[in-house]
């Protein structure tokens, strides 16, 4: 039972960063549709899926495996919190201090550079993320799921529940924010985001350490 709320909360603290991409879109009035909603939380879930599951899996050799997976997602909760403070000032204040990370989209022939201003997964400008926008889109968002779920799996979460949490609270995620923006315009609600994702994050692996 505590493994599933900690599968719960570990979902929430993964997408909080999510909720100023949403806000972001929101602000600058660029759609997210519920299919490229959804689809960016299905990548995010699969993701989480391979990484607790080869974290799960590598428990089995490790003897300190428990502890090893809670520091490194105390590890992984300061990062995103202090990683914050690293923003770029030159761009919109709406935009959330983000990863960067360049992905290759083969069937437009382009590199999509997706940084600080997350509507360059926006390829086409028009104001529409399309599916295919949102395979880049959703890929680097759940980079950030890659080292937290192996960290998840080293303290012996499941593979699926944690995955279905990360899927449901990335959908929620996006489109709250992305409601939050279009409505107030303001990136008020966002600026604090990751710094709770982080804390939340360190709340878990401190938990999860003396568990």
């Amino acid at each position: 039972m505590m493994h599933i709320i900690s599968s719960l909360f570990v979902g929430l603290a993964a997408n909080l960063d999510n909720f100023g991409v949403g806000v972001s879109y929101g602000t600058q009035k660029i759609r997210i549709p519920s299919l490229s909603n959804f689809f960016i939380a299905v990548l995010s879930g699969l993701v989480t899926f391979t990484a607790v599951f080869t974290g799960h899996f590598l428990s089995h050799f490790i003897t300190v495996a428990n502890t090893l997976g809670a520091f490194l997602i105390i590890i992984i909760g300061i990062w995103v919190a202090v990683h914050k403070t690293t923003v770029d000032h030159s761009l919109p204040a709406a935009i959330p201090a983000m990863k960067t990370y360049s992905i290759s989209i083969k069937p437009l022939s382009t590199i999509v550079k997706i940084t600080k201003n997350p509507s360059l997964a926006d390829i086409d400008a028009n104001g529409f993320i399309s599916t295919k926008e949102a395979a880049a889109l959703g890929l680097t968002l759940s980079f950030n799921c890659i080292a937290t779920g192996v960290g998840a799996g080293l303290t012996g979460l499941a593979p699926l529940p944690l995955a279905i949490s990360v899927c449901f609270f990335s959908m929620l995620a996006i489109s709250s924010g992305y409601w939050t923006g279009w409505k107030t315009a303001s990136n008020h609600f966002e600026r604090y985001s990751q710094t709770l994702s982080g804390a939340l994050l360190i709340l878990i692996g401190i938990y999860e350490l003396l568990n």
